[in-house]
């Protein structure tokens, strides 16, 4: 203890019997001493705290612009100018979005049909080379017979069978 400590317990000692009219050990005195001591440090970080607040207020406060036009006009270039690349650049996100929802919703539904059916691949080349025509409203496939000489053209083409009054459609080779 150095020698300030006894008189800093005194006065604390002091205080306490003049303001409540009781009189308090050297433990208690001892204890409230300290307590104001560290109340006293964090008043101080509490006022630094806050006068380093207002600084920073007052730099913002500071670094407000105040925009004045002549007219409408150019307010209005002045906005687009601040909102139109925020805004494009919102656009072209949602259209990206949008497009890759959809290729996504398309991919699932040729997936499916794929899982589906499982002759699906065979028909690949009548969906790429075949003809499709309408007709009263109906939708059809257009081929034309199997030509005596030549090469057969998978999705032009067809042979009938008469022996089976059957319809052949070449789809490709294995």
């Amino acid at each position: 203890m150095n020698s300030r400590e006894p008189n800093r317990l005194i006065q604390t000692r002091g205080k306490y019997a003049a303001k409540y009219g009781h009189e308090i050990d050297d433990w208690s005195a001892l204890f409230l001493s300290e307590t104001q001591e560290h109340f006293q440090n964090l008043e101080i970080r509490v006022s630094k705290s806050i006068a380093a607040i207002d600084r920073a207020a007052l730099e913002l406060k500071g670094r407000k612009r105040f925009l004045q036009f002549q007219d409408r006009g150019h307010a209005l270039f002045y906005g687009l100018g601040v909102s139109a690349p925020y805004s494009i650049a919102g656009i072209v996100i949602s259209v990206l979005f949008y497009v890759l929802i959809r290729n996504g919703q398309q991919y699932v539904e040729r997936q499916r049909i794929l899982d589906e059916y499982q002759n699906a691949p065979a028909y690949r080349q009548i969906m790429e080379q075949g003809k499709i025509i309408e007709h009263d409203g109906v939708l059809y496939l257009q081929l034309v017979p199997l030509p005596e000489k030549g090469e057969v053209q998978i999705g032009k083409h067809y042979l009938y069978d008469s022996q089976g009054k059957r319809v052949l459609v070449p789809l490709g080779r294995k």
